[in-house]
């Protein structure tokens, strides 16, 4: 009952951004014992490929800065 209050609570705060929003769905779905057997790796989704594209990111930035690194195809020409 604790857990479900606070997690209404939290739901009615309207103080909350969604990111904030989604950390509380996730902790309470995690808390669950039924939606804990399950896979709940889709909870996280969204930061991983967050991640996944800042990496790729930082990786062409890496490399477009040694000249030759990049393949033509890569190279994103502004002047067109």
């Amino acid at each position: 009952k604790r857990q479900v209050g606070t997690f209404l609570d939290g739901m009615f705060n309207l103080k909350l951004d969604l990111q904030s929003f989604k950390t509380l769905l996730r902790d309470f779905l995690i808390q669950l014992k039924e939606f804990s057997i399950e896979d709940n790796s889709g909870l996280y989704s969204e930061e991983t490929e967050f991640e996944i594209q800042q990496r790729e990111e930082r990786e062409r930035a890496q490399r477009s800065a040694v000249p030759g690194l990049l393949k033509p195809s890569e190279i994103i020409d502004d002047d067109l």
